[in-house]
């Protein structure tokens, strides 16, 4: 091969790379978010934080509250959206679909990273334990919410309860917000719960400490991770940790605006999700299909 014709394949191999690494850049970033509560609210909520990252990154931002925890999977399956926050088991459903690079994960003032799922109901409901909520009307958040379905469904199993039949009703209220307004209204007799949202409620007076049972609390859930897709630029996904790693010293007030309880960002490490991935396994692959992956 002589020197004009290597040079001109070197020149081919620099432009496909050029290419391939340009097909990666995108010219805006959109972050999808798991649905805690009202989409309207949450976009609100985090809307100083976007334009932290936005000034950090050095692009447009656009953040999509997602209506289920299925469309924030598949909008990453198709790079509609591109770093996505999620609850730890629905993480662990997308990467079984995906490759994904964990970024972030909120480490809280009180509790750290981990927090916890709660069966709540009104004191007045005189439930008081799990066999005491047979026939009773129940809520959930969601089929892909670790805290408000996951966990809760895998303590009805260890127990042999089919909750379709245990409970003389079912609702997925769409939120965990939404969950204890229907407790409190009586359209359903308990539900499951964040407990850092349930303790936000507290906090904000919507409830009383005194007016709820906690039925069941599990053990400790690691904290909801940002994610990106794996084969987004390198670079966008480095600085957008950066941004995250710093935002409790750069840009205070955005992030107690959007969730005063959180301390600070850390960095992701896998292992913290491999108690999820273990009851991942126990569950199996046709309820990670049917709960997270089936869609409508």
């Amino acid at each position: 091969m002589n020197g004009k014709k290597i040079t001109f394949l070197m020149i081919i191999i620099l432009i496909s790379f050029i290419l391939t690494s340009c097909a990666t850049t995108p010219k805006k970033l959109t972050i999808g978010m798991i649905p805690v509560k009202d989409a309207n609210e949450m976009e609100k909520e985090f809307e100083p934080i976007r334009l932290y990252l936005e000034e950090q990154l050095g692009i447009p931002i656009e953040v999509d509250a997602a209506d289920s925890y299925v469309s924030l999977i598949e909008g990453m399956k198709n790079e509609t959206i591109d770093i996505g926050w999620y609850g730890a088991f629905s993480y662990v459903a997308a990467e079984s679909e995906m490759e994904l690079t964990p970024l972030v994960v909120q480490q809280r003032k009180d509790t750290g990273i981990y927090y916890n799922s709660l069966i709540i109901t009104q004191k007045d409901s005189g439930i008081s334990s799990i066999e005491e909520l047979k026939g009773k009307k129940f809520a959930f958040v969601d089929s892909g919410s670790t805290s408000g379905f996951v966990l809760p469904y895998a303590l009805f199993k260890s127990r042999n309860i089919t909750y379709e039949t245990f409970f003389s009703e079912t609702q997925y209220a769409g939120s965990h917000d939404q969950v204890l307004a229907n407790i409190h209204s009586k359209d359903v007799d308990a539900g499951a719960i964040s407990s850092v949202q349930y303790g936000n409620l507290l906090e904000k007076g919507i409830v009383k400490p005194e007016d709820m049972t906690i039925v069941w609390k599990s053990e400790d859930i690691p904290g909801s991770p940002y994610v990106a897709r794996s084969k987004l630029d390198k670079k966008i996904q480095k600085r957008f940790s950066k941004a995250m790693l710093e935002i409790h010293i750069e840009e205070t007030e955005a992030l107690n605006s959007f969730d005063h309880t959180i301390d600070k960002y850390i960095e992701v490490d896998n292992k913290y999700y491999n108690s999820i991935r273990n009851i991942a396994n126990i569950l199996g692959k046709e309820y990670m299909y049917e709960y997270f992956l089936k869609g409508e």
